[in-house]
């Protein structure tokens, strides 16, 4: 089963096909520039993304949103967080967080639309950004937070592991994984666990 994915995000990409190619589901690179509002959840992005391919006569898609949360700020940068990380770097996440909680969690939501049929899938990975800034820090590619961010029972940050090792901690590859079981029963099949 081909599932064209509206990204330009390569990170995201291969984290679906990480995920779901053993699952029988081959995803296909759909690199569309969507807009993004800066208002309402993760789940309300991914609901605008998928309108905005709807419009384009696509009727089989999947479309992506995620942030981080963080636990010392309300409902911050969540939605916004490529614009603040963008306007002011691991320098200004740093001031930013100086002398507060250290919680934080992942949020992301994938929306799905298959044949006129719509779902959404969403979930949180928990955990904590580091204390310190630590040297020479580079932002990953699409995942910048990752060189910050330690997910609950672990002592090392998203970066420091491999793709296989994430996945345990992953909001994403669970929502894709429940996202595969729903395409799945569309289609008539059964996905492998």
């Amino acid at each position: 089963m081909k599932l064209p994915f509206a990204t330009t995000n390569e990170g995201k990409l291969r984290e679906a096909r990480h995920v779901l190619t053993p699952l029988g589901i081959d995803v296909v690179s759909l690199p569309l520039q969507l807009f993004e509002p800066d208002v309402g959840t993760i789940e309300d992005v991914t609901r605008e993304k998928l309108k905005q391919v709807k419009e384009r006569g696509i009727q089989r898609v999947m479309v992506d949103d995620a942030g981080i949360f963080f636990a010392a700020y309300s409902h911050f940068p969540g939605i916004l967080t490529k614009r603040v990380f963008e306007r002011i770097g691991y320098k200004g996440i740093f001031k930013l967080l100086q002398g507060e909680r250290r919680d934080a969690w992942f949020e992301g939501a994938i929306a799905i639309l298959w044949d006129g049929e719509v779902n959404t899938f969403s979930a949180h990975t928990y955990g904590r950004l580091l204390e310190e800034y630590p040297p020479g820090v580079t932002p990953e590619p699409g995942f910048p937070f990752n060189p910050l961010f330690v997910p609950v029972g672990e002592n090392r940050t998203f970066a420091e592991m491999s793709p296989s090792e994430r996945e345990q901690y992953s909001y994403r590859a669970k929502v894709l994984k429940e996202a595969a079981h729903w395409l799945q029963e569309r289609n008539g099949s059964k996905v492998a666990d």
